[in-house]
């Protein structure tokens, strides 16, 4: 498992424990240089972070070993489908522009009923004409639940695939979507390591107002840890490891002092076994998905 930079917060004021706002450009610059330093390749970034896109292109240094997963803009269902695909593929147009960059490593389909809806098989088709054309390396879907990878999967040869999955989430490796994506050889991306800091959080008391209901388990979460001598971050990110099935983990930073730790704490990690944290999974998917957190 490598690790990989989100940078949807140097776009966006985002995630619902960050007190600390979007990050600044001086802070994106050394965010940056230590990845380099330290061998991070992999930047995760979408046309709807905020001017994250713009960002990156004026920080990047030149030239770069940086590989780039972008994603799709929406598809504007309201016009016809061949004026839709253009704006898609125009929108990735834009979008390297933006990077100051020839080609992406990866391209994800942002929303996955672009896929399943009645447009989807012409949809692909232009994931895989960007392909050809030499703008995108690899086609694949950003997803939220196994339901979602079951069927694309099965209708789309899909080559990257970027979910989520966390001590607290664990449905994609209850539902055997790990294990499956695995034998087909499709190449996984892990979100929400940290379920936006709520896993880092120091006092499970003082989570906002419509996580109350997470504290339980944050509190048994801290205590495991102690018991067995782990910090959160080494915690959640060897839970990761543990499961053998990622290939990276996209773990955003809002700060320098923030990816310090984040990159010092991977260097050194060490995979910690399923079953010490597999009695953590919340069924509720309320608790676990922040498209439903009441902010």
């Amino acid at each position: 498992m490598k690790l990989g930079l989100g940078t949807v917060q140097f776009g966006l004021d985002y995630g619902i424990t960050n007190a600390a706002g979007k990050t600044p450009a001086p802070e994106v610059h050394a965010i940056l240089a230590r990845c380099a330093a330290n061998g991070v390749d992999t930047l995760d970034t979408a046309v709807l972070y905020g001017d994250s896109e713009s960002v990156l292109g004026h920080h990047l240094p030149r030239p770069h070993g940086f590989r780039i997963v972008g994603k799709t803009l929406h598809l504007e269902r309201e016009l016809p489908l061949r004026t839709a695909l253009d704006a898609l593929r125009d929108g990735v147009v834009r979008s390297l522009a933006r990077l100051g960059e020839p080609k992406l490593y990866a391209l994800l389909v942002h929303r996955v009923d672009d896929l399943l809806g009645p447009g989807g098989d012409a949809v692909f088709k232009e994931l895989i004409a960007l392909r050809e054309s030499g703008l995108v390396g690899k086609i694949g879907v950003s997803v939220y639940t196994p339901a979602d990878v079951t069927l694309l999967s099965e209708r789309f040869p899909l080559e990257i695939v970027q979910l989520p999955v966390n001590v607290f989430d664990q449905r994609m490796l209850e539902s055997g979507t790990l294990a499956d994506l695995r034998q087909r050889h499709i190449e996984v991306h892990a979100r929400s390591a940290f379920l936006q800091g709520v896993l880092l959080a120091d006092d499970p008391n003082k989570l906002p107002p419509g996580l109350t209901a997470l504290a339980p388990a944050l509190t048994t979460w801290r205590q495991r840890l102690h018991t067995h001598g782990l910090s959160p971050l080494a915690g959640a990110l060897g839970f990761l490891k543990g499961l053998g099935m990622i290939d990276v983990v996209i773990c955003g930073a809002a700060r320098l002092s923030e990816w310090s730790e984040i990159s010092d704490t991977f260097a050194t990690l060490e995979a910690v076994p399923t079953e010490l944290f597999k009695d953590l999974a919340q069924a509720d998917v309320n608790r676990i998905d922040p498209r439903r957190w009441r902010r």
